[in-house]
């Protein structure tokens, strides 16, 4: 495969949250149909359980169950399938809103109407694992495997159950079974993989992603994903995986450029600074996504002139709006803004509603002090993407800072504050530091510790993220504690550890306790 096309399959995926979505006028006007229906009949049991699917799939899921449970109790005993289907969406809501001792008693009263009905059993088991009961998982997942004895629904359930268990060995020869029944699906290997995770056993984990990566070929991120996220927390098992298949095949270029990316996309940059510099003693490696990768690998080991020139390169090869974005970035490190807003200005000529090209502008216009062209960049920022935190802080930063606009920081950081679970560890960091400097510090400190307290398998990015907010709030132990256990797993980061003061969204406050 060559380089060229294979960065196509490596470029990651923007990831989207999973808020209620936005209503349309024509959903709208569906919702709108369904209430004068209920408003002429009331116990209309099928216009309930239609609603309430309508519901669900915009992600609305107290008002779909209230409609649910109203379907259920006006839904005539003899209409046996219509309450299989309300009891099986009844389970599906409680799953959503994690209230999974409920979802148990409404699977179990659907399988009472349909007791061989396979998604149902599936929906039992996967139930009774959320539980941590993996008895009864089991037992489910093996009634779906009478049903249908090649089911791989069924054998990775069964697998995941018996590693609860600890039977381990138990679990590998069900995860033998499964990979037999569909030896060609990359979504078999992505799954052996997470149960390979599962069992600690993170060198079979990568092995197995990788089977899943290649089988592929463009069709999804997840195996690429799956690499990065067990890199983060284990980057040598990935490593060892990537070293043994390299020494397996004669066509190493794409697996050097995977083992360059997923090192730099995992934040272990020094590896990948070494991955891409071999790649770039090739011709067939020295392309714009290579000398872009590379760029802002140096720029996070605070190689700034060297960011610069890899990004000139970049530029040089392809100009493009991430190209452009690149130069920018690196223009700004280098004290360069008005190279760094060209850089912006030319890649929002090509792209208008780049949100990350009017954040570089407004940076840009930050640092030649332009408060007005910076202001205005970052309102078209929050207009074209307003989940975007990240433009809407720093355009909060920019009106406490100018005078006339103290007001409209308040109300900017309020709102910020008052963003409903945000999805990201950096969007947490971003409205707890919003909530303290709206003047609520109390809030601010509990929305900071729960997320820290309640997130499972936190990362170097998450310890550095949280140091963030302590420095800016003045807990400067606590923000240097962060710090430290962010380098012990491994974050490597010096710009932002040394240099980044990017408003206040850095660690410059404690800057003078590191080493």
């Amino acid at each position: 495969m060559k380089i060229k096309a294979f960065f196509l399959a490596v470029t990651l995926l923007a990831c989207t949250g999973a808020h209620a979505q936005q209503i349309n006028p024509i959903t709208k006007a569906v919702l709108r149909g369904y209430q004068e229906i209920l408003n002429e009949n009331p116990k209309d049991y099928t216009t309930l359980y239609q609603r309430a699917t309508q519901y669900y799939n915009l992600s609305m899921y107290d008002e779909a169950l209230v409609d649910i449970i109203k379907a259920l109790d006006y839904t005539p005993e003899k209409e046996k399938e219509l309450r299989i289907d309300e009891y099986s969406m009844l389970t599906d809501i409680y799953i959503q809103t994690k209230e999974y001792d409920k979802a148990l008693s409404a699977v179990n009263n659907a399988l009472a109407l349909s007791p061989k009905d396979y998604a149902l059993l599936y929906k039992k088991g996967n139930v009774a694992l959320y539980l941590n009961r993996p008895e009864d998982a089991y037992e489910s997942f093996a009634a779906m495997q009478r049903l249908k004895s090649r089911s791989q629904e069924a054998f990775f359930g069964m697998a995941r159950a018996d590693i609860m268990m600890d039977k381990k060995e138990d679990a590998k020869e069900l995860i033998k079974q499964a990979e037999n029944a569909d030896p060609s699906n990359y979504l078999t290997y992505c799954r052996i993989g997470e149960l390979y995770e599962d069992m600690r056993e993170d060198e079979n984990a990568a092995a197995n992603y990788l089977s899943a990566f290649s089988l592929a070929d463009n069709k999804s991120s997840r195996p690429l994903e799956s690499l990065i996220r067990l890199a983060d927390k284990n980057y040598p098992a990935v490593e060892a995986a990537i070293q043994y298949a390299i020494s397996r095949t004669s066509n190493t270029d794409a697996l050097y450029f995977l083992q360059a990316s997923i090192a730099f996309n995992s934040g272990n940059f020094r590896q990948a600074y070494d991955g891409f510099t071999r790649l770039l003693q090739s011709r067939e490696g020295q392309i714009a996504s290579v000398y872009a990768n590379m760029a802002r690998c140096c720029l996070a080991l605070d190689k700034i002139s060297e960011a610069t020139t890899n990004a000139d390169l970049a530029v040089i090869k392809e100009n493009s709006v991430s190209t452009l974005l690149v130069k920018a970035e690196t223009e700004l490190a280098a004290n360069n803004p008005s190279a760094a807003l060209l850089a912006a200005t030319k890649a929002l000529s090509i792209d208008a509603n780049s949100t990350e090209a009017l954040v570089q502008s407004a940076l840009a216009n930050i640092a030649l002090k332009d408060t007005k062209a910076a202001i205005q960049s970052l309102n078209e920022a929050a207009m074209t993407d307003p989940a975007n935190l990240y433009a809407r802080m720093i355009r909060a930063y920019v009106n406490s800072n100018t005078p006339d606009n103290a007001k409209e920081a308040i109300i900017e950081y309020g709102r910020i504050g008052n963003t409903l679970d945000p999805e990201t560890f950096r969007d947490v960091t971003y409205k707890a530091l919003a909530q303290c400097l709206a003047g609520k510090k109390l809030d601010a400190d509990e929305t900071m510790k729960r997320a820290i307290r309640e997130k499972e398998n936190k990362t170097k990015d998450d310890y550095y993220l949280a140091a963030v907010y302590y420095a800016q709030t003045g807990d400067l132990a606590t923000g240097k504690e962060m710090i430290d256990k962010a380098v012990s797993l491994g974050y490597q980061n010096l710009y932002n550890l040394y240099t980044n003061n990017t408003a206040n969204l850095n660690i410059a406050p404690l800057r003078h306790l590191l080493k």
